[in-house]
């Protein structure tokens, strides 16, 4: 990687906090296990040249994604990352009022969605690295750093049951990319919702050993089978993928999963008498009305068209006997 192309170093954390929301039942990170989600947008690139020894770990989690980067080693070290996650919706900033059986109204969620976009690239070539970390007896002294190289990269999304998985270990050289994209929205009256997980890796690697793996599988919530709603059950798995090199390596995988969440099917308030007025209706139930229709009357006009015999409606203000609907 050419000092040309690299990414700009910069970290940029922003932390917006939209209060208290308390964990949903759709929330499967056992991260989130009786903690409030709150809405937040995290930027982090990294672009770093050197020769030495390096130790890098990133943790990343949303309500339902999880992303772990990590990697170690000493040497030629040159790698450049982009590593980008929202929570974009909490379960009480995406929610709608249902009709119960007995005419009371129920607040619900839409769920909370989220996304993590993660892109690394790395040119590493291992060696030891001598460094003396004082004068006098420090410098007499000085510390050798001779680490193979290693790098780790895990891609969790809980509410598909999917896992997506690189690892290297004990590489005297690496060149390689990997991409990582999981999102997880919820659906609404308007569109499905998505689940994705998706995984590019291209490696070239000199004396070392490769693992790659994907599990998909139905979560143990999901099957009531769990002692604990946000554990995830591996053990059956739908999707198995387990791939293992050891030695001198070309490597390209393309791993992806999507998943389609279908609308929901509740009741809503479509007449928001108690709440407010047109203003405060939602969009699918204003549809097939005319609003210029609703405020200049034209639609009590169209309605009166249609009465047989036919109605003055400048005069009479209610039906008369010839009107009532006869048995």
């Amino acid at each position: 990687m050419g000092s040309s192309g690299k990414i700009l170093s910069a970290l940029l954390l922003m932390l917006m906090v939209s209060g208290q929301s308390l964990a949903g039942t759709n929330d499967f990170n056992p991260r989130y296990d009786g903690r409030d989600v709150a809405k937040y947008t995290y930027e982090y690139d990294d672009d770093v040249e050197g020769d030495g020894y390096m130790m890098v770990r990133a943790d990343v989690n949303t309500n339902n994604l999880s992303l772990l980067e990590y990697m170690h080693g000493s040497g030629s070290i040159d790698y450049a990352h982009v590593l980008d996650s929202e929570q974009k919706t909490t379960h009480t900033s995406s929610s709608y009022y249902t009709i119960t059986k007995d005419g009371g109204f129920l607040k619900k969620s839409k769920g909370a969605s989220s996304v993590i976009d993660f892109t690394i690239q790395k040119d590493l070539v291992q060696s030891p690295y001598v460094f003396a970390f004082g004068t006098g007896w420090y410098a007499a002294r000085p510390i050798t750093y001779d680490s193979l190289l290693k790098e780790k990269t895990v891609a969790k999304s809980y509410q598909e049951g999917v896992m997506l998985h690189h690892q290297l270990e004990y590489a005297r050289g690496y060149v390689g990319d990997i991409s990582v994209d999981l999102n997880c929205t919820g659906p609404d009256y308007k569109v499905k919702g998505k689940g994705l997980a998706s995984m590019k890796i291209e490696d070239y690697v000199t004396q070392g050993t490769v693992h790659v793996g994907m599990l998909f599988t139905d979560t143990l919530k999901a099957t009531q089978k769990a002692k604990s709603i946000n554990t995830q059950g591996w053990r059956a798995p739908i999707i198995d993928i387990d791939a293992d090199y050891v030695g001198d390596f070309h490597i390209k995988k393309n791993l992806k999963i999507e998943i389609e969440k279908s609308w929901g099917s509740d009741c809503k308030d479509w007449l928001p008498c108690c709440f407010g007025g047109w203003g405060d209706m939602d969009e699918v139930d204003t549809l097939p009305i005319a609003e210029d229709g609703v405020f200049d009357c034209t639609c009590r006009e169209a309605a009166l068209k249609t009465y047989k015999p036919a109605w003055n409606g400048t005069t009479a203000q209610f039906p008369t006997e010839e009107y009532l609907l006869k048995p």
